[in-house]
């Protein structure tokens, strides 16, 4: 479960300036409100879901929770109330067909309220659903994972390009990316002509995330790149949309992205995604590739 731990960093910084929202920390909160999967209490009435309403101040609120944690805090009988979690997206719609005055969060501690223009204000929301009709077949990108990606390599490989993180996401966006998918078992059994379908065989295998001072998804540039981690578990490559893995990371709480852990270890930090993240979406998202969370090669 997601528990929105930059959202509450955000805001505990904006606390430590006396509630304060200079342009930087609104910058920072806007980013991380609108990337946010926040809970929602709502009690049910025989086929109707009612939110909870909040008096405050005279304002009339529903509670948003970052976590299950803090529903229980605030909510001590939660027998007759179901808590879902939603994009922010679906929380500007509320707002914009009710007459709520806007949201509170973790009434039992933050306590944070965030009104209704605030709310209403943010633009640039992010999709929240890659699906595309036209894809490609998983043929074609079996044929993709032995992509080389050259230019991105020699990127890379050059000192002087580090932190010039324009430039390298300019590389990303014409590369062939790949991620580690892991398992306990050895899944070539469920293979068939080099093709793991996890359409076929269900969720057997997960991405290979490295855990060094935080949760990071791992994307590499070629195949001999990904062979180079070690890890004990079975290894499956697979293709990427990269505007895709972005928003999967922002809108998971991960801290980041690392291209090639374990060899040159370039890292992504989320302020940085979050600051280019609409950039991924116009100019990294192969819609073709909207399919390939489905398919896994053997390495």
């Amino acid at each position: 479960m997601t528990n929105h731990k930059h959202l509450r960093v955000v805001l505990e910084d904006i606390y430590r300036n006396d509630n304060q929202l200079r342009r930087d920390l609104t910058y920072r909160l806007i980013n991380e409100f609108r990337y946010s999967n926040l809970y929602i209490p709502a009690k049910r009435d025989n086929l109707t879901l009612n939110f909870i309403i909040y008096e405050d101040g005279g304002l009339r609120l529903t509670p948003l929770f970052t976590d299950k944690e803090e529903f229980n805090k605030f909510f001590k009988d939660t027998d007759d109330l179901e808590l879902m979690e939603n994009s922010f997206e679906l929380y500007q719609n509320i707002l914009m067909t009710t007459d709520l005055d806007g949201y509170i969060l973790n009434p039992a501690t933050e306590k944070y309220v965030f009104d209704k223009d605030f709310v209403l204000d943010i633009k640039n929301i992010p999709k929240t659903n890659f699906y595309s009709a036209q894809t490609y077949s998983k043929e074609e990108i079996r044929e993709m994972k032995g992509s080389k990606n050259p230019g991105l390599e020699a990127f890379i490989e050059n000192p002087n390009n580090i932190g010039d993180y324009e430039a390298l996401f300019e590389e990303l966006s014409k590369s062939t990316l790949l991620t580690l998918m892991v398992s306990a078992v050895d899944l070539s059994s469920k293979a068939e002509d080099g093709i793991v379908s996890l359409m076929d065989c269900g969720p057997v295998a997960q991405m290979y995330t490295d855990n060094v001072g935080g949760v990071y998804a791992t994307i590499f540039s070629s195949e001999d790149k990904l062979k180079l981690v070690n890890t004990d578990m079975f290894r499956y490559s697979q293709v990427i949309n990269l505007a895709m893995l972005v928003n999967f990371v922002l809108t998971e709480d991960m801290d980041g992205i690392v291209l090639n852990p374990d060899s040159d270890n370039v890292l992504i930090p989320r302020a940085t995604l979050l600051r280019y993240s609409l950039g991924f979406e116009r100019f990294a998202n192969d819609e073709k590739l909207s399919n390939s969370i489905y398919y896994m090669f053997l390495l």
